[in-house]
């Protein structure tokens, strides 16, 4: 008997594919050919009509012209709009005036409208530990704005270490000791980042603090504290920061010009060297020499032009004043 010869596996596996490529199968192969096509306009065709719809979704909520893909396309200020914020117009700042302190080494801009507001004020209330505020105002006329202007206020390191020790933070009745677990400020930068800030941003939701919503930094021996000024009307916001960004966006435009620059303070007169004789016999009272006699009043005689100088602080007629002495 001859062996059989074994036919190899993968012609076994590949023969039902060969027939069904026979042409006896023609037809059979055409229908699938159709399945595919009809499959492939089925999912083309429904993606057309989702794109539609939404683009109509949004023509309808937001009135974007019809047909413009440009508006599905959405900037960052566009995103806002989704969300209930409003997008405050840009502020032009060019024609701003820069107040200048030379005092306290700073720099703000204010709208070239705000003409002669500027005050300062120095702590005088007992629980103000600020040292100075310097008060930019508008002239109020005809805004309506909750919003009068904003506060540079000027806290020395050496009493006021942190920014939870100023003025402008206060903490809730019944708030916790530990206020590590309540967010107080974060660090952000204007512009080419060179100058630093801690955005004190506080919702009414704070367990810790009161709602506030202010820019400060520090340098040197202050804390430089931007706060926004409300009005008369006190009116105060359980989101300070939005309420702040709509109604008075030329705020953060200050905060954002405000710079340091060199501290130019007058250098004291130093006093004059006394080169007269120091008095021979006198007392010292608070730190000066006075007159040790009893009964004498020397201030009757202090405008006498005598001959020859006082050495015991008790000026007398015949004497000139000895600058040594206190009359």
């Amino acid at each position: 008997m001859q062996k059989r010869k074994l036919k190899p596996l993968s012609a076994k596996l590949f023969s039902p594919i060969k027939k069904l490529f026979d042409h006896k199968h023609k037809p059979f192969l055409h229908t699938i050919e159709w399945i595919f096509v009809l499959i492939a306009f089925f999912i083309i065709g429904l993606s057309v009509i989702y794109y539609q719809r939404v683009i109509s979704f949004f023509e309808e909520r937001e009135g974007f012209p019809s047909g413009s893909r440009e508006a599905m396309i959405q900037t960052k200020e566009e995103e806002k709009l989704f969300t209930g914020e409003v997008v405050p117009e840009p502020i032009d700042t060019t024609a701003w005036d820069t107040y200048r302190n030379k005092w306290y080494g700073f720099e703000i801009q204010h709208p070239d409208t705000w003409k002669n507001n500027t005050q300062y004020k120095t702590a005088t209330e007992k629980s103000a530990v600020y040292e100075t505020i310097y008060k930019f105002r508008s002239d109020g006329e005809g805004t309506g704005s909750i919003f009068e202007g904003y506060d540079v206020k000027i806290y020395p390191v050496k009493k006021v270490p942190d920014i939870e020790s100023t003025n402008d933070i206060h903490k809730k009745e019944g708030a916790p000791e530990d206020t590590s677990e309540c967010q107080l400020a974060e660090e952000v930068s204007f512009g080419s980042g060179e100058v630093y800030f801690q955005k004190v941003s506080i919702k009414d939701g704070n367990l810790c603090y009161e709602p506030a919503y202010f820019y400060s930094i520090t340098k040197g021996n202050y804390i430089y504290n931007i706060v926004p000024a409300v009005g008369e009307s006190g009116e105060r916001f359980s989101n300070p920061e939005k309420e702040t960004t709509r109604l008075f966006p030329e705020y953060k435009e200050a905060v954002s010009a405000f710079k340091f620059i060199s501290i130019v303070r007058p250098q004291p007169k130093p006093k004059p060297k006394i080169t007269a004789q120091r008095p021979v016999s006198a007392k010292i009272a608070n730190g000066r020499l006075v007159c040790a006699k009893k009964n004498n009043k020397p201030r009757k005689s202090k405008q006498n032009k005598g001959k020859h100088l006082d050495l015991e602080c008790c000026l007398d007629p015949d004497e000139y004043p000895n600058p040594w002495c206190t009359y």
